[in-house]
This record gives C-alpha cells, structure tokens and sequence, in this order.
C-alpha cells in the first residue's frame, strides 16, 4: 500500500504531500492543476521514469520547477507489512541534469543509485515498467479506451497491453533472419562447386609432391655445404696460421730496415764530437750558481718596488693634504667675509644681547595687551549691569540715581575705550617687535653657523706649509728609488743573458748524451729484430700455394651455399603456394559446410517460427480466458443488476470483441447492446481484470481521467463503483479527474488540487 508521495519543485508542486489510505483516493482539479504530475511522480519514485518522460514529450530538465536547481520526489509504501522510503532528485546545473536515488527499507537505506533502486523494486514487487504501465497506470483518458477502436488497431494494441506483441515482433525478426540465412547461403552456392572442390584437391595433392621433392634436394644441398664448410674452415684456419707468420716476417723486415737507417743517422750526428759529463754538470753548477744571483737581485727589485709603491702613496696623500688644505684656506677668507656681514659690526655676544632685549620688549608688550583686554572686558561687563531704575551700586552697594548711573556708564566707557586705543597700538608694537626679534635670530643662527664653519677651515688649513715640506722630502726619496731600480734592472738584463747562453750549452751537451744512449738502443734492438728473423720459417712459395688452395675451398663451400639456399626459396615458395591451394581447397570444403549448416537453420528457424505463432496464439487464447474469469469474478460487484449477467474477452485472428450475455444464451457485441454507464463498468472491470491477471499480488490501480467522454449517468455509475465496489477487489486505487460530481463522496482520501496558471502559481492541495 502507498502510504504518501512528497513532491518537491516538481513541475507545478512546490512542496506538496499527499497522504494515502486502502480503498479509492481521489485526485480532483482543473485541467492543468497538477493532478497527472502526482502518478508520473509515483511512477518516477518506483521505476526512475514515467510514459510522458519515456516518449520523450518531456525532458528531464522540465520536471524541475522553474527557476529552481532540483526537483525531490519521496514515496512512502508497505509491502509485506514493512515499511519502504524511495527518494529521488534531479539536479539541474550548467553542466547538465542528473539523478540521484536512495532506497529506506525500515529506515536504514539499502540500496542507492538510480540503477540499482530501480533494480531493487522490480525485485521486491515482482514487476518491472513494461508491466506497471500495462495492467496498473491508466493513462489520461484511457479508461474506455479499448472499447472505441477499430478491430485491426485494438487486437495490436491488446496485445501490447497482454505483452503478446513481442511475439509478433519475434516473429518479424525471424522471419527477417531467415530472408538473410537463405540470401547468403544462396550467394554461398554461387561462388561453389564440386568440380572446383575436385580441381583444388588435385592441385593441392601436385604441389604437395612437388614441396616434398624439392625439400629432399634441400636436404642433400644442405649436406653437401656442411662438408664443404667444415674442409673451407679447416684450410682457412691452416692458412690464418701462415698468413700471421707472414705478417710477422715483413714486420720484421721493416725494423731491420728503419732501425739500420735511425743507426746510421745517429752515428753521423755524434761522429767527431766529444761529449764529457764531468763538464755538463761543470756548466750546471755554474748555472745554478747564476740563477741563485738572479734570485737575490729579483728579491731586492721587488723590496725596492714595494718601497717605491708606499712613497708614491705617500706622496699621492701629501699631495691632495695639500691641496685640501688650499682650498680651505680660500673657503676660510669667503666664510669670514660672510660670517662679518652677518654680525654687522657687533660681536656674536653684542649680537645675542640685542635679541634678548627684543624679545624682553616683545613679552612685556604682549603681557600689557592681555592685561589691558581682560581689563576692557570687566569695565565693559560692568558698565552692562548699570541701567536704570537700579537703586543700588553692584559693586559696592552704594546708593545710586539715573543721573549717577548715566555718569558712571560715561566714565567707565570712557576708560574702556582708552584701554582699546592702546591695545591697538600694543598690537602693532608686537608685530614689529616679533618681525624685529625673528630677524635677529635668524642672524644669530647664522652667525653660530658661519663661526663654527671658520674654524673648522682654520683647522683644516693650518697644515699647508708642513704638507708642503714633507711632499718635497718625500719626492727627494722616490727619485733616489727610481735611480736604484734603473741601476738593478741593468744587472738583471746581464745575468739573464749569461744564463741563457749557459742554457744553450746544457741542451747541446745533453742533446749528444741523449743520441749516443740512442745509438747503443737501436744497436742492441738491431741485433734482436736479426735473431728473430733467422727464427722465423717462412717461405713465400709455399704460402702463395695454400692461399690458392684456401681461396678454392672458399669458393665450393659458397657454391654449395648457394645451391642450398636456392633450394630452401624453391621448398618456401612451394610451401605458400601449398598453403595457398590448401586454404582455397579448406575454403570450398567450409563453404559446403557452411551451406548444409544454413540449410539445416533455415529449416530450424521455419520451426521456431511457426512454434512462436502457435505459443502466441496458446498464450493469447490462456490470457484471455484468465481475463474473461477475473472480470465475470468483478463483473457481479461492478454492475449489479440482471439483464448482463456476464462479460468476456472474444479472441479471434483479427479482433478481440468485447461481449456481454444477456441472459438468452447468445453472447452480445458490447457497443452494439450497452449504455454509456454499462461500457464504463465493462471498461473498469476490464482494468481491474487486467491489474488482477498480470500483477495479483500488487493490489494497485491507476487512472487518469477515467470519466472521459461518459454521459452523467455513466459517472454516476463509475463513481459508485469505485467508491464502493473497487475496495472490495482492489486493495488501493488512484483515480485522478477534473469531475467535480466525485467530490462529495466517501472516498478513501480526497484532495481538491488547484493552481494560479495564468502567474505560473504553484499547484495547492486540500484535503477533502
């Protein structure tokens, strides 16, 4: 049993809960009030789509309310006396629109993601969509709608609702498959034959001969290069041996030759010249001698040159003291001229006592103008209390007439305005005094300044005639220097010279010790290359003839190879060639095959379609009577009265007739006998039969607008029926309409739904 379904933002519903009970709960409102969007929302929580959405009239996107990011749908049920929770969303972002669902089972959730909650209720409920939207959702305006087609059209659409139409469909497709089985064994036959299958066993049994003499012929090429590879290795190694030999007597033969003319040459270099080692270390002892002066010379030159760098510094530094010391002096003559300005005449303390006197004046006047406003003020604030009537002085107390009170006002006036008088002449007074004051200061600052700055130039320029004096001794100092290192450098140029020449000597003298050590080398070496010659057996005839006979055994075991390799081409062509034949002969032989394999499933899908029809019709004809049975079992709670006393389901090959009985023993075409109301019962218990046959433990029975198209005495009949009738078949049934004759009455639950449509306002439920 659904217990309730919360719609939020979805299409019209805001947040909208609808609570359920067993029996009829009906849905009542205008066209476009949201009545349809509460099953497709109970469809989606169930089955994660609905028919709108899977027809696509409506995209995912448009199930969420305008202007929000997501839509939620939750559907409360009982099934086997548990309690279940489904919940959905769809969000909807930039990037697209995607599902999320979770599945409750007693509150703790057992599954999640829309596949597998989906998976989870066709298990749990034993149906899928296919089979909900069949025998339990009755879409809007479909309650009779069976009982209004066309034979041809409402057999199809029957067996669609009956699921029969996947028969047919299967046998469409077989027949199809066996179309294109017969189509390509017939192309298979064309491109066959048996005497290409003959033509190709021949031809594979030819070249079969062939490929196994050719590889007979490999096999004795193969010996025969083995042979001749293994004599060919043997001679070569033989004449490798001599050829080394060879390599070593001309070797040889070359040293002789060079090391006889490096003798020669040596003995010509040192003929007639003597060479005495006691006088080459008599010349290198002398030498060492020489470059030992050098080195104390070298060492006094670089003493004298560092001397030489420190009275160039010092001279450098006399110098710029010096002219530093200039030029304070000339900046000395200008500071005092300026500093004599700046005191005119006076000294620096005759200077600092005028400003102390000026600055005497200008607080005495100051302090005289405060003195003389605070008196104006109090002379100004008492002549303010004089007026008259006023009997009595209100500073002393004394008696008082208007007379003398117009007198003392005059008076005091009087001293008030002197008192301004000289305020005003104390304030010019004090601007000249401060202008005054301010000038000698800054003369003041100026002349500290300027007086400090003279004798710091004094300093600077008392030490021009010592500077001057010590620059001269330095200058005497460096010319002295300079003429030593002159002196120092000529000596140096005379040792370098004789050294050079010693040099010389040592190198001629070690050069003729060098070439005599060579010639003695190149003798002894001389005499070793002649022993090893005299100990070498080689002879030129006789390796000229095993090069011949190595050079043809080459050449036969190449030939041999030649042929093998020949041979191996001719067993490899003949192979792929045999290969090829085999394959186009295994080819034709799969091809036969094939043939008498799609002949025989030919045969086997004729079968199997002919078994298919015969199922369908078993099944429809099954179908039907378990139908028929269920509606007469509703029939007599639907429509109480006598003169039907029952409805079946006629299957023919080309219709199912909906027929009632009218009690004469002859069975009546419905729409030809019926009234408005009875064709609405017939059509409800045709529904109720249906959710009965095809979902019997599920109990649930959906219709949308079941009142179209029906007079008022066929809604007054329908409504009857379901408000008391249907309970006592079905366990919980939706009815959703917009006939407001339904209201009133004591159905399960009742919700009146409304909805501002021309603002876009969102759907209202009241509970009824």
């Amino acid at each position: 049993m659904i217990k309730s379904v919360r719609l939020v933002c979805w299409r019209s519903h805001k947040d909208t809960l609808l609570e359920f009970r067993p029996g009829t709960n009906l849905l009542v409102g205008i066209m476009g009030a949201g009545k349809s969007s509460v099953m497709e929302a109970i469809s989606f929580s169930l089955f994660g789509t609905f028919p709108a959405l899977e027809r696509r009239k409506l995209k995912l996107e448009n199930i969420v309310r305008l202007n929000e990011p997501q839509a939620k749908v939750v559907l409360e049920f009982v099934w086997d006396d548990v309690p279940y929770r489904i919940e959905r969303i769809i969000d909807r972002s930039k990037k697209g629109v995607t599902t999320h669902a979770e599945m409750y089972k007693a509150g703790s959730m057992v599954e999640h993601g829309p596949t597998g909650v989906t998976a989870y209720i066709t298990n749990l409920l034993g149906i899928d969509y296919d089979l909900f939207t069949r025998a339990i959702y009755s879409e809007q305006n479909n309650l009779d709608y069976f009982l209004n087609l066309g034979p041809m059209r409402r057999k199809e659409e029957m067996d669609v609702l009956l699921g029969l139409d996947r028969f047919e469909a299967a046998r469409a497709n077989i027949v199809t498959v066996i179309n294109r089985v017969r189509s390509k064994r017939q192309i298979l036959e064309e491109g066959f034959s048996k005497d290409l299958l003959m033509a190709a066993e021949a031809k594979e049994k030819k070249l079969s001969e062939e490929h196994a003499a050719l590889a007979e012929s490999e096999r004795k090429a193969a010996e025969s290069h083995s042979s001749s590879s293994r004599e060919a290795q043997a001679v070569s190694s033989r004449f490798v041996e001599m050829r080394k030999s060879k390599e070593a007597y001309t070797r040889l033969s070359l040293d002789e030759v060079r090391i006889c003319a490096q003798l020669e040459s040596l003995k010509k270099e040192i003929e007639g010249k003597s060479v005495d080692e006691p006088a080459l270390a008599a010349l290198e002892e002398k030498l060492r001698s020489l470059n030992g002066a050098r080195a104390e010379l070298d060492a006094t030159r670089k003493a004298l040159e560092s001397r030489l760098s420190s009275l160039s510094k010092e001279s450098g530094s006399a110098e710029a003291g010096l002219k530093a010391a200039v030029d304070a002096k000339n900046r000395l003559d200008a500071a005092s001229a300026e500093l004599s300005s700046a005191l005119g005449g006076l000294d620096q303390q005759a200077l600092a006592n005028r400003q102390k006197e000026a600055e005497g004046a200008l607080l005495a006047a100051e302090s005289e103008r405060k003195s003389l406003e605070r008196e104006a003020a109090e002379l100004a604030e008492s002549a303010l209390r004089l007026r008259p009537g006023l009997s009595e002085c209100p500073l002393c107390s004394s008696k008082l007439t208007d007379d003398g009170i117009t007198h003392v006002k005059a008076e005091k006036d009087r001293m008030v305005a002197e008192k301004k008088a000289r305020v005003s002449a104390l304030v010019a007074l004090i601007s000249k005094s401060r202008k005054e004051n301010d000038e000698l200061m800054a003369r003041l600052r100026r002349a500290a300044l300027l007086g400090d700055k003279c004798a710091g130039l004094k300093k600077d320029a008392a030490g021009a005639e010592t500077l001057k004096a010590k620059k001269a001794e330095i200058g005497g100092k460096l010319a002295l220097a300079m003429d030593e290192r002159k002196h120092l450098s000529v000596n140096a140029d005379s040792l370098a010279k004789d050294a050079e020449g010693l040099r010389a000597q040592i190198t001629e003298k070690k050069s003729l010790l060098s070439k005599r050590a060579d010639a003695e080398s190149a003798a002894k070496k001389l005499g070793e290359v002649r022993f090893a010659l005299a100990g070498l057996k080689f002879d030129e005839r006789t390796y000229e003839e095993f090069r011949a006979h190595a050079e043809k055994a080459r050449i036969d075991a190449e030939r041999a190879l030649s042929a093998k390799k020949s041979l191996e081409t001719q067993v490899r062509m003949t192979a792929d060639m045999l290969a090829l034949v085999r394959g186009e002969h295994n080819a034709l032989k799969k091809t036969a095959e094939d043939v008498r394999g799609l002949f025989a499933l030919e045969e086997q899908l004729a079968i199997f379609k002919n078994a298919l029809l015969e199922t369908q019709t078993s099944l429809r004809l099954n179908l039907a009577d378990a139908i028929n049975a269920a509606m007469n079992e509703v029939w007599p709670v639907f429509y109480p009265y006598r003169n039907y006393r029952a409805l079946r389901l006629g299957v023919s090959e080309k219709d199912y007739a909906f027929e009632v009985d009218d009690g004469g023993g002859e069975w009546k075409g419905l729409e030809t006998v019926a009234s408005g109301g009875e064709r609405a019962c017939a059509a409800l218990a045709l529904r109720v039969a249906l959710a009965m046959v095809l979902t019997p433990r599920l109990g649930w029975l959906i219709l949308d607008e079941p009142t179209h198209n029906l007079d008022t005495e066929a809604v007054e009949m329908l409504s009857s029926a379901l408000e008391f009738k249907v309970p006592e078949v079905v366990n919980q049934t939706f009815v959703i309409t917009h006939d407001e004759a339904f209201m009133g009455s004591e159905f399960a639950s009742s919700y009146r739904l409304s909805r501002d449509k021309e603002h876009n306002g969102e759907t209202k439920a009241e509970a009824t």
